[in-house]
């Protein structure tokens, strides 16, 4: 944006042209507002108004038309909702083409509000608290404090005020909170600086709207004994406590119970430092963790006292002979908010996301750290879930939330310890001050955790070994742990294991994703794609996001794009994502298991049983397939299952997900030889034409005998003999 940057505060100054330049401004921080050149311009009907602030909200980047009759009229639109959008969009466009330029603008189908050389209310919110955070970290809490001041006096009132469209509560809230972030920050600042008999009013008056906000509390406390109010500051604790119970039933986390303590017996630590230093909430952005500030305590500068680690050397009060802190009572420099935005339209999940949220609520009220495990292969939604289920929880684990991407499906995962010298700055601990070897990082980041009510996100694991050192150990802390192997090493954690979305399921995420009215117009082509991506996530996103793109495309020529089984997996793929790239990372990390005598090799088993004819195959006509005696190939199926690339719908049986299966006969194809599937082809089926025969003969004695394969295949059968004709069927299937 083409705004000018106040040096010391870091927050955005009038345009270069004065308060009078014929500049646009746009307010979403209260009531919506629109100013060209000083002067108001009107919009007044409430649908423009809508369409406006989402415009906003999603200020230089491409809107569609479905989405924007979704925000409006939410999941029952009117039959016109289109025409109305477009109507809408026209007039706006001749409101702001005040300025001579065009700043809505058309675009592939879509409209796109562009505001170089605008100034938009939240947007200079959120660059005075960045501003506000680099001036901490270079030794100015004065400044920074005067940068969030600056930006907190751009709100009007309650975010998007008396805005009634379907999206604007989620929106509101996220707003709304980003201000509470600030107003956090603003307090750490403030009784950095020893102002705390001034913080007194305003903190009471921010936990009087947030009043089970325990981050606030604490704060409110500190500032209420260090102005001489023990009593106050001990009320304070109460109410909170008695709010918590009322509305959550719940306690208070550790570190409030800990500071009433401190209070209690007067602890000269709570008059020389703050108890609470600048914690980090979702709404603002962290700046480079090597570079979070820690506030010096009142009466010493940066240069004064060598900066602490909030973990081992809270900043000591002043005096010869300081009383040492105990680690428990040293609160985090910050509280990290690092979970990625979840999807806006995540739909079905309904059983997998109340079973992990009860883990997530359960951790949250007992002592202990829970481990929740979302395993299944490439594709099917783990990441989503995770997420989804840690914003909806995010509120019961007020210590924040940390999130890092274990790179499990690449060739060189990430290693725990540099994971954990990212989450020991992202919790305060300062670059120079995070131990070189791992197991010391390991055994910090549990020191800071203990007590602490937090929630870990782990994406992309590749095994238990490398999530062992990320977890908490103690405290009320829940760990969201997502991988493509079934994790069997990680001992006592809770499984959600994916399978395939069901058709409602998948009918529901597709809709969402391309817009229901779209999918309803074809509701016969809509099936077929469904049937064509099989109930994958990924796929099925993929394919709403080409339709969305491609405005003249009918559902019913995409359905018969997918029909081609040789071109499917072609079809199923846009920009960065494609559903082959997505198996073919599984594929690459197959190595062998280790087995009896001659190892299988689990690539080969995956490329063969892409081959093999239908959908479910037992493990000794797999052995067949493969070539192995039943040890090995229940070795090898079972490596495959563990690798999230087979499914085992029952004891001895296996199953490939259908677009599995053409990913798997497509490697068949370019590195086995024809010799070598065909010889697979014709022991597999040699195998069934066996177990037939034999069960032919039990069943019906006195009929000649049929023609049998020329080579019995009992070396393929656990037990080689069959002893009636039920279990010879068996013994096919």
């Amino acid at each position: 944006m083409s705004t000018t940057v106040n040096r010391r505060a870091g927050c955005p100054d009038e345009h270069p042209g004065g308060p009078a330049a014929e500049v646009w401004r746009y307010g979403i921080l209260g009531a919506l507002e629109v100013r060209h050149g000083g002067r108001p311009a009107a919009v007044e009907r409430p649908r423009h108004r809508a369409v406006l602030t989402w415009l906003l909200l999603h200020a230089d980047r491409l809107v569609t038309t479905e989405q924007l009759v979704d925000a409006v009229w939410g999941e029952n639109p009117v039959a016109t909702a289109r025409g109305r959008v477009h109507a809408a969009v026209s007039e706006l466009r001749k409101t702001l083409r005040l300025g001579g330029s065009q700043p809505l603008v058309s675009r592939n189908g879509g409209y796109c509000l562009l505001t170089e050389g605008a100034t938009v209310d939240v947007v200079r919110f959120r660059q005075g608290v960045a501003g506000a955070r680099r001036l901490a970290c270079d030794g100015d809490p004065a400044g920074a404090a005067s940068a969030l001041r600056e930006g907190l006096s751009l709100w009007r009132g309650t975010a998007l005020a008396g805005l009634e469209a379907p999206f604007a509560g989620a929106a509101r809230a996220h707003l709304e909170e980003e201000r509470f972030a600030a107003q956090e920050l603003l307090a750490d600042l403030e009784l950095s600086l020893g102002r705390h008999q001034e913080l007194v009013p305003e903190l009471g008056a921010v936990l009087d709207r947030y009043p089970t906000r325990e981050g606030i509390a604490e704060r409110l406390v500190l500032a209420l004994y260090r102005s001489g109010r023990q009593t106050d500051a001990l009320a304070v604790v109460r109410r909170v406590r008695r709010r918590l119970g009322e509305e959550y039933g719940l306690d208070p986390g550790r570190s409030i119970g800990d500071l009433e303590s401190a209070v209690l017996r007067g602890d000269p630590a709570l008059l020389g430092a703050p108890r609470t230093g600048p914690r980090e909430t979702a709404a603002i952005p962290a700046g480079p963790p090597e570079r979070q500030p820690v506030v010096p305590s009142p009466g010493t500068g940066p240069s004064q006292a060598p900066e602490p680690s909030p973990a081992l050397d809270p900043p000591a009060a002043p005096g010869p002979s300081p009383r040492p802190v105990a680690p428990h009572s040293v609160a985090l420099q910050f509280r990290p908010a690092q979970l990625p935005p979840a999807v806006v339209d995540f739909a079905g999940r309904c059983a997998e996301l109340g079973e992990l949220q009860e883990q997530l609520r359960q951790a949250a009220g007992q002592a202990g750290a829970r481990v929740c495990a979302v395993t299944g292969p490439g594709g099917i939604g783990k990441t989503e879930l995770a997420l989804h289920a840690a914003h909806r929880a995010a509120g019961l684990f007020p210590d924040g939330q940390l999130h890092a991407d274990l790179r499990g499906s690449e060739r060189v995962p990430a290693p725990p310890a540099e994971v954990l010298a990212g989450f020991l700055r992202a919790l305060g601990v300062p670059a120079g001050a995070v131990p070189a070897a791992a197991e010391d990082r390991a055994a910090l980041y549990r020191s800071v955790l203990a007590h602490r009510r937090l929630l870990v996100v782990l994406d992309d694991a590749r095994d238990a070994g490398q999530i062992r050192p990320l977890l908490p150990g103690s405290g009320r802390c829940a760990v969201v742990v997502t991988a493509r192997n079934k994790l069997a090493g990680l001992v006592g954690a809770h499984r959600v294991d994916l399978e395939r979305l069901d058709d409602t399921e998948a009918h529901a995420l597709f809709a969402g994703a391309l817009g229901p009215r779209r999918a309803a117009a074809e509701p016969e082509a809509t099936a077929e794609v469904l049937a064509a991506c099989a109930g994958l996530p990924l796929a099925l996103r993929i394919v709403a996001a080409r339709l969305t793109v491609r405005r003249h495309w009918t559902v019913a020529a995409m359905s018969a794009r997918l029909g081609d089984h040789g071109r499917r997996l072609d079809e199923l793929r846009i920009d960065d994502l494609a559903v082959r790239t997505c198996f073919e990372t599984s594929y690459r990390r197959l190595a062998a298991p280790g087995g009896h005598g001659r190892a299988p090799d689990p690539a080969r088993a995956f490329r063969l049983l892409g081959i093999a004819p239908g959908s479910v195959i037992s493990r000794p006509a797999a052995a067949a397939l493969l070539d192995l005696s039943p040890r090995q190939a229940d070795e090898v199926l079972e490596h495959l299952v563990d690798a999230g690339l087979l499914e085992s719908p029952a004891p001895g049986h296996y199953r490939l997900h259908d677009l599995l299966r053409l990913f798997a006969a497509e490697r068949a194809a370019a590195e086995e030889s024809e010799a070598a599937l065909r010889a697979a082809v014709e022991r597999v089926t040699d195998w069934y034409l066996n177990g037939l025969v034999e069960a032919d003969t039990l069943l019906f004695p006195g009929r000649p005998p049929a023609a049998a394969p020329a080579v019995p295949l009992t070396a393929y059968r656990e037990d080689r003999r069959v002893t009636d004709g039920g279990a010879g069927l068996r013994a096919v299937g």
